[in-house]
């Protein structure tokens, strides 16, 4: 099956042109709808939640969903294209215009030929994918939503700037990490800078806290297991001749198993109240467990991978991956129902959250062609 991408371009260039940040999804919501309601489709709320979803009921007994995320990230963008921002400080620069439109394309061209459908199709639009730790999948989930329309499958995909438009890759098991994030409070005492011995040091404590927990704990987890301890920021408050009294860093845990995960929030816990006390300072620790590791179900990963493989050729479907330490919610509907999440090639120039990203528009096409082809194979 052979869609027109036409229509759906011009459709993701206004959703680009017009980004919302998670949770403020108001206009984006109305363009959907609209757009939808053009080939007859009506777009149901979730609750009070933004976005919504569409249903093909073709009167099966079994019902797939496919998930869009449709909130922007608080970037200016510099991508120089036409089509750019006009809200400035909001960009779409993770994708979600370009999921927001493939999707909208699978439900306008299956709806068009529903008779030859053989089981009933959901298109969820989300809010808030970009909102961890709770996201928009998690409220999405605990409103129903799965159970009401009685899901039996989920799946979701994601623009990868790394591989060429017409490419896919995609692992049975984990595919994306569980993504925590973590807050020390560094406490020591302040001194004046020409008597340190009297006051402790939190910006040493502080660097000795940052090269333990970067630096130790990738020796204490399997080298085999892809896992990371990032700190993205080290705020001290205090004055050049004073010996600093507190200090504050803020980092994130990236896993791809629960074992894991346990394992190094045990330690982040422990290793920087070890290292302050040495110095006779304080370690406050606070972890923030947000999504958790999403999986492929083993079964729909060989069912997808072998119609993917016979549609684009075997040459451009990738399975021997590593998973990707980057955080999803979809997480939230994987560990309820059987779920099949992979990355699309936009062969973009940027990576993803970067304010010049910009994927080729040929993939909406590849996209919508691959998902409409699948769901009208199922049984």
């Amino acid at each position: 099956m052979k869609a027109d991408p036409s229509r759906y371009l011009e459709f993701r260039r206004d959703i680009h042109r017009h980004p919302e940040l998670s949770n403020q999804e108001v206009e984006t919501t109305r363009r959907i709808r609209e757009f939808l309601a053009r080939d007859g489709l009506e777009l149901c709320p979730i609750g009070a939640l933004n976005g919504g979803f569409v249903r093909i009921n073709a009167g099966k007994a079994r019902t797939l969903c496919m998930r869009a995320d449709i909130d922007a990230l608080p970037l200016t963008e510099h991508t120089g294209a036409p089509f750019s921002s006009v809200h400035e400080g909001v960009m779409h620069a993770c994708g979600h215009d370009m999921h927001t439109a493939i999707a909208a394309g699978i439900a306008c061209e299956l709806n068009r030929v529903k008779d030859r459908l053989n089981c009933n199709i959901l298109v969820l639009f989300q809010p808030a994918e970009e909102a961890n730790p709770v996201g928009g999948a998690r409220p999405v989930t605990e409103a129903g939503f799965l159970t009401d329309q009685h899901i039996d499958e989920m799946y979701g995909l994601h623009m990868w700037p790394s591989l060429p438009v017409g490419d896919i890759e995609l692992r049975p098991g984990p595919i994306m990490a569980a993504s925590d994030r973590f807050r020390i409070e560094v406490l020591g005492t302040a001194a004046h800078a020409a008597e340190p011995h009297l006051g402790v040091d939190a910006i040493v404590i502080g660097s000795e806290i940052d090269c333990a927990l970067v630096q130790k704990l990738r020796r204490e987890v399997n080298p085999f297991e892809p896992v990371s301890v990032s700190i993205g920021s080290f705020q001290t408050f205090g004055r050049y001749n004073v010996v600093c009294d507190r200090a504050v860093l803020d980092g994130t845990v990236r896993t791809t198993s629960e074992e894991s995960r346990n394992c190094l929030h045990r330690r982040i816990r422990e290793i920087p109240q070890q290292i302050a006390s040495l110095y006779g300072g304080q370690a406050k620790v606070d972890i923030q467990a947000g999504y958790g590791v999403l999986r492929n179900s083993p079964e729909l990963f060989q069912r997808f991978s072998t119609h993917a493989a016979r549609l684009l050729g075997q040459e451009h479907v990738h399975t021997d991956i590593h998973p990707s330490l980057i955080g999803e919610d979809f997480y939230y509907f994987s560990h309820q129902v059987p779920s099949l999440y992979f990355h699309i090639g936009c062969q973009a120039e940027h990576p993803l959250h970067n304010d010049a990203f910009l994927p080729r528009e040929e993939v909406l096409g590849v996209a919508i062609d691959l998902m409409t082809d699948y769901f009208l194979a199922q049984a």
